[in-house]
């Protein structure tokens, strides 16, 4: 317990001196990789009449605003191999050397496109082996449109309660950039409609259901907001057009 509560004070403490050197910058979670998606285009805001149903391009496009007013990221592409080559630039343009996978299906047939260059680790490693992983990639389950808010569930790899949900959601959490993989059917208008979805897919909500907008961030230390402390430091989200 004293290793783990040394561990966050020193994440704290250099997190904080970063801000201090930030604290002037315009963007605090550093300059957007060299694969960022193209800025959204010009879409009228989301309407209390929309209700829960949106047009599918329309849906992608105020996701992808969302995203990027949360300092998120989305890379939207159209096939399997797009999404392959999307991962395959950001890794190489993160530097990362070592990289967690959840076992979801969808995320290990994208990552078996994707050439070396990284170490990539299963989702049933030790936690001391995810806490060394520069990067995590997991499955989304939803995409809240309005927020620009990806759901992570996890519990249910068996599907007693409905499908099947990754089990390991250390690797959206711990790692200090995470990537989610999300389909754009997945897409739904706003947090109504999500808790709707999932509890009309399984027994009740799946056993552990996670609500991230954006890189993990906190204002309660100093009053001086910094990114990381709580969870992933980057967020970027590659859409899946084409399912």
């Amino acid at each position: 317990m004293s290793d783990d509560r040394s561990t966050i004070l020193d994440s704290i403490r250099s997190s904080l001196a970063k801000a201090a050197v930030a604290r002037h910058a315009t963007d605090v979670h550093g300059s957007p990789p060299a694969i960022a998606a193209p800025p959204p285009t010009e879409e009228s805001p989301m309407s209390p009449e929309d209700g829960d149903a949106m047009a599918p391009n329309r849906a992608i496009a105020e996701f992808q605003a969302a995203l990027d007013r949360v300092q998120g990221v989305c890379h939207r592409v159209t096939s399997d191999a797009g999404a392959a080559d999307a991962l395959q630039a950001l890794t190489a343009d993160l530097g990362v050397s070592r990289v967690v996978r959840s076992d979801d299906s969808l995320v290990i047939d994208i990552l078996e496109r994707v050439i070396g260059g990284f170490e990539l680790l299963p989702p049933d490693v030790a936690r001391s082996a995810i806490l060394e992983c520069e990067l995590g990639v997991s499955r989304a389950t939803l995409g809240v449109v309005e927020y620009g808010t990806i759901v992570l569930t996890s519990g249910d790899a068996e599907g007693r309660d409905g499908p099947p949900t990754e089990r390991q959601r250390l690797v959206a959490l711990v790692p200090e950039t995470h990537v989610a993989i999300l389909a754009a059917t997945d897409l739904v208008a706003t947090w109504d409609a999500a808790l709707s979805t999932l509890h009309s897919t399984a027994k009740g909500l799946p056993p552990t259901t996670t609500f991230a907008t954006g890189p993990s961030r906190t204002a309660d230390i100093e009053l001086e907001l910094v990114l990381g402390v709580h969870g992933p430091k980057n967020q970027h989200v590659i859409l899946l057009e084409h399912r």
